[in-house]
Parts: structure tokens; sequence; C-alpha cells
């Protein structure tokens, strides 16, 4: 980016300090020191829905303009040259003030990212991208710093004026060079426009209020369940960043609030391929006091396979050891010939085998898979050391405490919320400590027993 002040306005207005900010895209910035002074003020969130409102910068320009030519001639001067020198100067003041106040009120009125709740600080880069607030708002800083230096210049030349030809002539010139300084780096403005508007389109989040996440992968279900597990009708929050919405509703734990909220869905890939959806999840996960509610879909019509969702299940059993966990399958009226083969293989006496060979107590400790399938053992590896594909039945059988629910029928709805209540009771989601991560036990988080919750 071009400086915001060219060396030609350094030149016409001689012993000015050079002091200008000049923007580079490809360099790190740092935000100004006056930057939320204003916003700071309260550090809880919905700082984003207190951003002043940014004016376009061609009315903010048009504006000042219009103020600055009707700065009336001072009549008590009787002098003509005085007079002239005099309106000079204080129109060249008034352009340069109308322009700079408000850049100055918008750097104040933008909160500093470190003041701001962790999670909305996430949402901060998802929505406007890494960096993007700190570089917009340096900009909007360079450009202020930029017109009042020219402002100031023309003005002290004005007052010194040799007579009312020069005065008048340096008032067109400096009115001149004020509106292209301006107009240089009057993009800063829009863009500080464009990321207030995004802002402030984000929900307000209550970080105080205990939160039951349903996690999983796209399409499972999880919507659904909100529906269902609400006490009224879910509010839809919809974030810039994605088209999709998210359903947020609320229910009583021992009359206190709480809500539940579905999260975008996870795919099986690494950290780095994740998109702004699936990070949004991960915050909610990371910065908020949230129980997970783990849905799956055994079925494999949502489009992600079974053996990926224990993927992305394990993932966040070892990345969030200290949420409470409660696993549930959706989709259980389609289920029935697999929950009757797992059903099978546990009364079959498969967990006495699997256990024994987990822990080592005799055997050789590598079995099938069905002889494995206690909560959150793995399967048996081959030679090559790869794990064997998990599907609907192995699945079903390692988690044993899952709840088995259809929103279509409304099968095990009753227990889920049954689950949920005993979850919350035994769990003060406020004592969670955000950004904490660590491996877990990879024991069954289980709804029907919570005593194996994490």
């Amino acid at each position: 980016m071009p400086p915001l002040a060219s060396a030609a306005f350094a030149a016409a207005t001689p012993g000015v300090e050079q002091d200008h900010l000049d923007v580079d895209d490809g360099m790190p910035l740092s935000l100004p020191r006056k930057l939320g002074t204003e916003a700071a003020a309260d550090s809880g969130t919905g700082a984003f829905q207190r951003l002043p409102m940014v004016a376009p910068s061609k009315e903010l320009l048009d504006s000042a303009l219009r103020r600055a030519a009707r700065v009336p001639y001072n009549q008590k001067l009787k002098n003509e040259a005085q007079k002239a020198k005099n309106r000079a100067a204080r129109a060249l003041d008034t352009l340069m003030k109308e322009l700079c106040v408000p850049l100055g009120a918008y750097i104040k009125g933008f909160p500093q990212p470190e003041r701001l709740h962790p999670f909305e600080r996430a949402l901060l880069e998802l929505t406007v991208g890494p960096g993007t607030y700190e570089r917009v708002l340096a900009r909007v800083e360079a450009l202020r710093r930029s017109t009042v230096e020219v402002g100031k210049a023309y003005a002290t030349r004005a007052s010194r004026a040799a007579n009312k030809k020069e005065a008048v002539a340096l008032q067109e010139e400096g009115f001149a060079s004020l509106q292209a300084v301006f107009r240089r780096g009057s993009y800063a403005v829009d863009e500080l426009k464009d990321v207030a508007k995004s802002l402030r389109r984000l929900p307000v989040v209550e970080p105080n209020i205990p939160t039951v996440a349903l996690v999983g992968a796209p399409n499972v279900g999880k919507s659904s369940l909100v529906q269902l597990l609400s006490s009224g009708l879910p509010e839809v929050q919809n974030y810039p960043f994605t088209t999709r919405s998210i359903k947020m509703g609320h229910f009583y734990v021992v009359g206190r609030r709480h809500q539940v909220t579905d999260t975008p869905g996870l795919l099986n890939r690494a950290e780095e391929d994740r998109n702004a959806m699936e990070r949004l999840t991960l915050a909610c996960l990371q910065h908020l006091p949230t129980a997970v509610l783990f849905v799956v879909d055994l079925t494999g019509e949502c489009g992600t396979t079974v053996a990926n969702q224990w993927h992305i299940r394990e993932e966040l059993r070892a990345r969030f050891p200290g949420k409470p966990w409660v696993d549930a399958f959706s989709k259980t009226d389609l289920l029935e010939e697999e929950f009757d083969e797992a059903d099978a293989q546990r009364a079959g006496g498969q967990i006495a085998r699997q256990q024994q060979q987990c822990t080592g107590a005799g055997g050789t400790g590598v079995g099938t898979s069905a002889a494995r399938a206690e909560d959150g053992c793995p399967p048996a590896r081959s030679e090559a050391g790869e794990q064997p594909a998990v599907d609907a039945v192995q699945f079903a059988v390692r988690v044993r405490g899952a709840l088995r629910v259809s929103s279509t029928s409304g099968s095990g709805v009753d227990d889920l919320k049954a689950a949920m209540l005993r979850m919350l009771e035994q769990h003060d989601l406020q004592r969670q400590q955000p950004g904490v991560a660590g491996l877990a036990d990879d024991g069954a988080a289980s709804a029907t027993a919570p005593h194996n919750l994490p």
C-alpha cells in the first residue's frame, strides 16, 4: 500500500515533523495505544454489539467539506489580510478536525482483542480473518495521523501568509491536499465499516450460562435434538462466516437456566485443513463452560463413515478430557438389526474376554474386534500396526453407555433428557478452566451410568 501522506505533501509543508504511519500489508502491525480506551470499560461479552457506527468515507469527507466551507470571517478584524488569514487557518483546522475526530472516535470505540472474552476473540478471527482487525484499525490510525499532520501544517502556513491573496491560495491548496490525503487512505474507513457490520451480526455470547453442546459430524441430527431438548422454540443464530444457522435452546436444571446448542459438523481431518465452521465448534468447546452431547449416526446416511465418526470422537475425548460427556446414537429406528447384534455380542461373554485382553490378564492380549469391545478400548492392531475400521455394530458395542434416540419417533428422548439432568447436577460447568487440553481416559462417557463421565 502506498503511504497515506506522500512526500510531495511533506515537501510542501516545511518544518513539519515526519510522523507518518505507513502500513505494509506484509508486515505485522501493532495497534494504536488509544485503541479500545472507551470500549475497554466492560470486559464482558457483547462488545461487538457496542461498536461505534462507522460512516462511509465519502459521506465523512462531504460533511467535513461542507462544514469547513461555512466557516465565517471574523468581523472583529478590520484588516482584510488579517481577516483572510484568520478564516483560511480556521477553515483548514475545521476540515482537519471534521475528518480526524470521527476517526479517533472509531479507534477508541473498537475494543482491544486482549480485552475480549476468549470466545469472542476466536469469533473475531473466524469472522474477519487472522490479523485483519488489527491491520484495518492501524490503517485508520495512519489516515488520522496523516490528516492531522497535513492539516496543521497548512493551517499554520495560512495564518502566517504575507497577504490576503497568499492566504486564500494556501486555503485552496490545503483543502486539495487534505482531500487527496484522505481519499488516498479512505478505503481503510470503508474496510472498518465492513468489519463492524460483520462483527455486529455475531450472536451475543453468554459465557456465564452453562451450555450443553451437541457435537458430531455433519448431518447426524444435532439440530433436531436441540429442538426436542429445549423448553421452548430454539433461537436461530447466524454467523457471518457461514451460511449455516446455529440453533440455541434453553432449559432449566434445579431452577438454573442452561443453554443447549448444536454446532457445525466436524470432519475427520487435520487441524490445518478445518474450515471456519469447524473451528467455531472447537472454539465453543475450548472457551465456553460446556458439556458435550456427542451425536453419532450409525446408519451412514449423514455422509461421514462410522469409522470417521469414531476417530472424531477419539480426537475430542483426548483434546477436552475435562468435559462432562454423553454419547447418543441418532436415527435408531433404522438400526434395529445392528443393535440386536451388538447386544447379542455383549450377552455372549465377549466383554469378559475383552477385559482380560485389555489388561493383559490371560491370553495373548490380541483378539477379535468383538472380544475387545469394552468402552473406549481400541481394537486389536494388525501386524502392520493398523487398526481395523469401526462399523456400526462395533461402535455400539464399544460405547456401551450411549443413548439410543430417534427424533422422528421420539424414542429415547426422555432417557436422554434424564441423562443430561443427572450429568449437569453432578458437574459444575462454570468451574471448567477454558482452553485446557490434555490426554483423556478413553472410557465410555455413559449417560445411563453417570459415574463413567470424565
